[in-house]
C-alpha cells in the first residue's frame, strides 16, 4: 500500500538529503481560511500545496507532523452563525473539523501518503509522547486542539494563541529539529512592514506589524514560541504559507526570505 512505512524508503527513486530530519509545519487559522466561503470553506489550493511539500518531504524520510488550526473558522464559514459564547464556537468546531482532517486526507492521498488526525488536550501530553512518534513511521499526522468537546481546550485555544503553543509542544514531544510557522506574512515585520530575517536583531523593544483579525495567535506569542524552542535547538521559522515551495525550502536550511530563529548550542 502508498505511504507505508516500507514503501517510505524505497522505490528506487533517488532520496534528496535534507537538512531537516523531523519537523512541525504549523498553519494558522487566517492563512488556512484565506478567501474562504460557505460553500469553500478552507483554502483548498493551498493545503494541497502544503501536502505536496510535506507529501515529498516524508518520502524522503523526514518525519512530518502538521498543526493544524481552523476548525472554528471552517465552522463558521459552513454554519453563519452569531457567535454570542464559547458553546457556539465550539459548535462551529464540531462541523468545521471534519471538513478540515477530510480536505487534508484527500490532499495528501492524492500523492500516496496516508494522513491520520490526533487530537490532543493538555491531558493527553504523556500519552502523546508515546503515540505520535511511532505514527510519524506510517504516514503524515495532523494535530489540533480537541475544540469541539472541551470547554478547556476551547478557553485554552483563546488564550493560548491558535495553536502556536500547541506547536511547541508537539515539537517536544516529538523531538523536532525544525519547526515552521506558516503564517500570511514573510514573517516577523517591524513597525515599517519590513521582514526581519535574522531573529537576533529582535529584542523586548521591537515592534510587530499585525495583520491578522481571523485567529487567535500574534506574532509576538510565535516569536515567543520561536525563541523558547531556538533555545532548546530547535531551528524555528516563520513565514508566509503561500510562498512557492517553502516547506521544502526551509527543510533544506534555506534562510532567505523569512524569519529564522537559528537553534543555540552549548546550553
Amino acid at each position: 500500500m502508498s505511504g507505508t512505512g516500507l514503501e517510505r524508503q524505497s522505490g528506487g527513486i533517488e532520496q534528496e538529503q535534507f537538512a531537516s530530519r523531523s519537523i512541525v509545519v504549523k498553519i494558522g487559522s487566517s492563512t488556512i481560511t484565506r478567501g474562504a466561503t460557505k460553500e469553500s470553506p478552507l483554502n483548498v489550493a493551498l493545503i494541497d500545496d502544503i501536502a505536496r511539500q510535506c507529501s515529498q518531504l516524508y518520502k524522503n524520510g523526514v518525519d512530518v507532523v502538521i498543526v493544524s488550526s481552523g476548525a472554528v473558522a471552517c465552522g463558521r464559514h459552513l454554519l453563519s452563525i452569531d457567535e454570542d459564547d464559547i458553546r457556539d464556537k465550539q459548535v462551529e468546531a464540531v462541523y468545521g473539523q471534519p471538513t478540515l482532517i477530510s480536505t487534508w486526507v484527500n490532499a495528501f492521498r492524492k500523492h500516496g501518503v496516508v494522513a491520520g488526525q490526533a487530537l490532543i488536550t493538555e491531558n493527553d501530553l504523556e500519552e502523546a509522547k508515546k503515540v505520535l512518534p511511532k505514527s510519524l513511521k506510517s504516514g503524515v499526522v495532523i494535530v489540533n486542539r480537541n475544540d469541539a468537546v472541551s470547554t478547556d481546550e476551547m478557553e485554552a485555544f483563546l488564550r493560548l494563541a491558535d495553536n502556536d503553543y500547541n506547536t511547541q509542544e508537539v515539537a517536544e514531544i516529538i523531538d523536532a529539529d525544525t519547526v515552521l510557522l506558516l503564517t500570511d506574512v514573510d514573517g516577523v515585520l517591524d513597525s515599517n512592514n519590513q521582514l526581519i530575517e535574522n531573529s537576533s536583531s529582535i529584542d523586548g523593544e521591537t515592534r510587530f506589524f499585525q495583520s491578522s483579525d481571523i485567529g487567535t495567535g500574534g506574532m509576538v506569542t510565535k516569536v515567543r514560541v520561536c525563541k523558547d524552542l531556538s533555545e532548546k535547538g530547535k531551528r524555528c521559522v516563520i513565514a508566509n504559507g503561500s510562498r512557492m515551495d517553502v516547506v521544502l525550502d526551509v527543510a533544506r536550511g534555506k534562510t532567505l526570505g523569512y524569519t529564522t530563529f537559528q537553534p543555540k548550542t552549548g546550553n
